[in-house]
């Protein structure tokens, strides 16, 4: 893709790295697993997500393979990048692992609350105009067991620490991006808006701010069985928001993997 020859096809590695912290290196899928993948496109991480729930079943055959008690979801508000993404996974054999369905990430509506165990977005935070909304319907669905993880992954603006590097990286974005994007794809405007975002971003400590934060909240019903039998059911509005527990800086400065954890208060 585009996207792909502008990251100079580094990208695939930077999603790897994403996958492998979520999962805890394949942990996850020692257990029946739920994964959120926003902003999927053309399904790469979903996709990046299923063939490592395989390797973890293969790895472990005596126990229930973990691709079968393993389901990803990829949402996306573009039904055309859906459609690719449909066609990768049925060449790849991998329907009875990833559902993909059109949905914004600010309005998760169809999905339960505290039903994830881990939650990835690659690229597509920047885009998002309400940035906290988004955030605090990630954590609404996400379990608040203190072992499910969020993975988000986003360009910036290397600042002046990262040096030298981080200097041809500004370049590149500001410079490049817009160029080659507009000659590749015969769409200038797209790739000026990309150069745009991308300075636009929060800087990595001013995002963490904004994750750590938000004050979420969400009703949860709760289902208790007294001693006679009989179920009693009650509503509980939770609070909370993200725990940024590490930021790895990627490409010199200009992408950072920001893992964090969601808590209830």
């Amino acid at each position: 893709t585009i996207n792909r020859a502008l990251a100079l096809n580094m990208d695939t590695a930077w999603r790897v790295e994403m996958v492998k912290a979520v999962t805890s290196d394949g942990e996850l899928f020692a257990r029946e697993s739920k994964v959120l993948d926003l902003a999927t496109g053309t399904a790469d991480v979903a996709i990046l997500l299923a063939n490592a729930a395989r390797e973890a079943a293969a790895a472990a055959p005596a126990t229930p393979t973990a691709s079968s008690a393993t389901h990803v979801l990829g949402v996306d508000p573009s039904q055309n990048m859906l459609s690719v993404g449909r066609d990768k996974i049925r060449e790849r054999g991998l329907e009875d692992v990833v559902t993909l369905d059109i949905g914004d990430a600010r309005n998760l509506v169809d999905l339960q609350t505290n039903d994830f165990d881990a939650a990835t977005m690659s690229f597509g935070i920047r885009n998002v105009p309400e940035k906290d909304k988004a955030l605090c319907e990630i954590w609404r669905v996400m379990k608040k067991d203190g072992r499910s993880k969020l993975g988000i992954l986003e360009f910036s603006e290397p600042g002046p620490e990262a040096g030298i590097l981080g200097s041809v990286a500004r370049l590149f974005i500001r410079t490049v991006v817009p160029v080659l994007g507009a000659a590749l794809s015969g769409a200038p405007k797209e790739y000026l808006h990309l150069q745009n975002s991308i300075q636009e971003f929060p800087p990595p400590e001013k995002f963490k701010a904004l994750m750590e934060g938000i004050d979420c909240s969400a009703s949860v019903e709760i289902t208790a069985i007294g001693e006679d039998g009989e179920k009693t059911k009650r509503v509980e509005r939770n609070t909370g928001a993200f725990r940024v527990e590490e930021i790895r800086q990627m490409n010199f400065g200009s992408v950072q993997l920001y893992l964090a954890t969601p808590y209830a208060s």
